[in-house]
């Protein structure tokens, strides 16, 4: 299990591959902000491509937030997720045969 943090006391860890979806690949990651964990799932393909969906509770915690591409520090997570938690793409995608 890898895990890292970013700026802003955000933490991420990688649960599990979900695996191949399509041309990307899925995986369930966990994210810490100020003690709160939830669950995210991030796809991700060869084009640079990404989609999150993270569970309702975050949006209970963030009722100003209506979709987590709106969040606030989404540029720092996903930077920290591809360059600290899954920084070898290509030997996932390899793994997956996509």
């Amino acid at each position: 299990m890898n895990s890292g943090k970013t700026e802003n006391s955000i933490s991420v860890s990688l649960v599990d591959y979900i695996g191949k979806i399509d041309d990307g690949v899925a995986v369930i990651l966990s994210l810490m902000i100020n003690s709160e964990q939830y669950e995210m799932v991030y796809w991700f393909n060869r084009e640079n491509n990404k989609h999150i969906k993270i569970e309702k509770k975050f949006y209970e915690h963030y009722p100003a937030i209506k979709d987590i591409y709106d969040y606030e520090y989404l540029i720092d997570l996903l930077y920290h997720i591809d360059t600290n938690i899954l920084p070898n793409k290509e030997e996932i995608f390899s793994t997956f045969n996509v």
